[in-house]
């Protein structure tokens, strides 16, 4: 098996009045990993199956290496789909289930079950398939429909959110298994997803979608320490956010006047003085004082709970209405008095000021 590449150029989808994904350029590179990252309803799922080709496109158009795709229906496309809803054939065995994309193409048993098997140690599941789908767990269900998937030998695996129904810990395992066939095989993977520890795990790179647009495709580094935009910034992974409006300039620093008094962070978009902007800074990089003792951005706050997260702390600060974060890893000697004022403070390089915009959880 083999990847191969996705373009999109000038996709758009509309319903009626309604604009489901606005004209959009996307290139998905062959071979690698790629998600589709928003919340429910931003159109992450409508350009899935514009690639698959059960829906067809309001302009645009769409190449899978090289060829376009206009006119192209989904059995034709060198493309398969893996919905939430597994759809596994409850009453055929496990090799059956990944040997009927074969069947419809007419191959005859012993080549299909061959294949199957074949399919099957791929995914860990050589011992498996004489048995039915409800004798398997979640994530053995799971790795049934990657192999059927692979079966019809797809240059682009398009998955729609597969692992939302798993608990907790089966997702997380899920994740490494994917990336490992992913890996092995060579396919291309367009991944959709609205969990944001899906897509950083998984992921070569990540593009960013809200209402229907993307917002910035990037590295999963990149995405992490340097969002594009304010609901890039909050939608992956959580931030302290301050607004205000710059007020002077320093090479690639700015200072921003807030509510709290002057903060000096890292200007990558290169906000210009008088411009309102966002101050964010992960809670990774505030760092917690016992007292405001005058270092550089540093503002006053009353401790308000403490989350446990067996290897990292999560505390919480109030100051007005505004609710700050220090993410810290548990050493065996975080402890905090609740009672008396603290302070939090962060280093100039930690902050990131981006143009005012919708933030995630507005």
């Amino acid at each position: 098996m083999r990847g191969m590449d996705i373009e999109l150029k000038n996709v758009s989808m509309k319903f009626g009045d309604f604009t489901a994904v606005h004209p959009t350029d996307l290139h998905v590179k062959a071979g690698e990993f790629f998600s589709i990252l928003g919340p429910s309803g931003c159109g992450k799922t409508t350009i899935l199956r514009m690639i698959s080709g059960f829906l067809h496109p309001t302009t645009g158009g769409i190449k899978i290496g090289g060829e376009e795709m206009t006119g192209v229906g989904p059995h034709k496309r060198p493309t398969a789909l893996i919905f939430q809803n597994l759809a596994l054939f409850p009453l055929m065995t496990v090799w059956e289930n990944v040997a009927f994309g074969l069947e419809m193409r007419g191959w005859e048993k012993t080549r299909r079950r061959e294949k199957a098997f074949e399919l099957l140690d791929l995914v860990a599941l050589g011992d498996q398939g004489d048995k039915i789908p409800d004798e398997l767990s979640g994530g053995q269900r799971q790795r049934v429909a990657v192999a059927r998937a692979l079966a019809v030998e797809p240059a682009v695996l398009l998955l729609d959110e597969p692992l939302s129904s798993l608990d907790l810990k089966l997702r997380q395992h899920m994740r490494s298994e994917l990336r490992d066939i992913q890996r092995k095989t060579g396919v291309t993977f367009i991944y959709i997803t609205h969990d944001q520890g899906e897509a950083l795990t998984m992921s070569d790179r990540i593009a960013v979608m809200k209402a229907g647009v993307i917002e910035q495709v990037d590295t999963t580094d990149r995405v992490y320490d340097a969002p594009a935009t304010a609901f890039a910034a909050t939608f992956v992974g959580a931030n302290n956010v301050f607004r205000g409006k710059v007020t002077s300039l320093d090479a690639d620093m700015a200072v921003v006047e807030t509510k709290y008094g002057a903060l000096r962070a890292r200007n990558p978009q290169n906000q210009a003085v008088g411009n309102k902007v966002v101050l964010f800074v992960r809670p990774e990089k505030m760092q917690v004082l016992s007292a405001v003792d005058g270092e550089e951005n540093s503002i006053a706050v009353e401790f308000e709970r403490r989350d446990l997260e067996g290897p990292f702390v999560n505390l919480f600060f109030r100051r007005g209405d505004d609710v700050f974060s220090a993410h810290l890893v548990n050493a065996g000697d975080v402890a905090h008095d609740p009672s008396g004022q603290k302070g939090l403070c962060f280093a100039p390089e930690d902050g990131m000021i981006l143009p005012v915009g919708d933030l995630a959880d507005e």
